[in-house]
């Protein structure tokens, strides 16, 4: 015990040291155990955050694809929904068509709408059938609720059309149950609504009645569907009379041209009269 104590007063110094190097090897290897735990556990977070970022990214591009198919296919759907949508509009406007054509003794040209101006009060239509088909200068065009216009120019195969809602249209035409007669035309205002003017205050006209062409008129057949009176006021001399037309141009897409016109010996003379009536008198006689 005594040679013990002796040795470790002698050596106390190295026995110190040899301890305390004990000692910072054990708080060293603490210290790195720590570190490489803290470092495989950050890097260990690292990778399931690169790993979700990574699978958000093939998601999204998996979901941009399938949205892309999906937007391709929706497209190819309302493509097919729109044709034959067009065609079923087209099928029952033909149906009607056809009816109506089979059910009267005049002749007809069928013709397709392929351009349209409704944005003055020159309104003008384009339809697809002229010279080569048949179609002539003033023939009446209409569809079987009512009169559409008359033709103004034409060419091999294609016609303008005068609309009824064009500031210089102007028919004449004839009530359903009473015969009053009068000029219709239009103001420029309601694409749906014509005026009756020159209907004589002694005229029993009424609301709901039909209207047709007269056998005044300079280009329309007798007996062509106009519309329908909406409304009658009296004025100064006449009833101011609006008719609402059978004609729908907001959805108008096919036409019928009258083959037949009026009579032109008939034309000319009411042409010739007309002329007369412009020329002052001082220079007819």
């Amino acid at each position: 015990m005594l040679n013990f104590y002796k040795v470790f007063k002698n050596n106390n110094a190295y026995l110190l040291l040899l301890f305390y190097c004990s000692i910072a090897g054990l708080l060293i290897k603490f210290e790195q155990d720590y570190s490489l735990q803290n470092l495989l556990s950050r890097g260990i977070e690292l990778r399931a955050g690169v790993s979700q970022r990574l699978s958000d990214i093939y998601r999204y591009l998996q979901l941009n694809d399938e949205n892309e198919k999906l937007a391709l296919q929706n497209s190819v759907l309302l493509a097919e929904i729109i044709e034959q949508g067009s065609v079923l509009r087209d099928s029952a406007s033909i149906n009607r068509t056809a009816r109506f054509i089979d059910s009267s003794p005049i002749s007809f040209i069928h013709a397709r709408i392929v351009e349209r101006r409704f944005n003055t009060n020159e309104n003008l239509l384009i339809i697809n059938a002229g010279i080569k088909q048949g179609v002539e200068v003033d023939m009446a065009v209409m569809t079987p609720e009512g009169l559409v216009g008359r033709v103004i120019q034409v060419s091999n195969n294609y016609a303008k059309v005068m609309p009824v809602i064009h500031a210089e249209f102007s028919v004449s035409v004839v009530s359903d149950s009473n015969s009053t007669q009068g000029i219709l035309s239009w103001n420029g205002k309601q694409e749906q609504l014509a005026q009756m003017d020159y209907v004589p205050l002694s005229s029993s006209i009424g609301v709901n009645e039909k209207i047709h062409t007269a056998d005044f008129s300079t280009f329309a057949i007798r007996g062509i569907p106009v519309g329908q009176v909406l409304n009658v006021e009296p004025d100064q001399k006449f009833y101011r009379v609006d008719v609402r037309l059978g004609a729908d141009f907001s959805s108008l897409n096919r036409v019928l041209v009258v083959k037949k016109t009026t009579d032109p010996e008939k034309k000319s003379l009411m042409e010739n009269t007309a002329d007369e009536d412009q020329i002052p008198e001082e220079v007819q006689n």
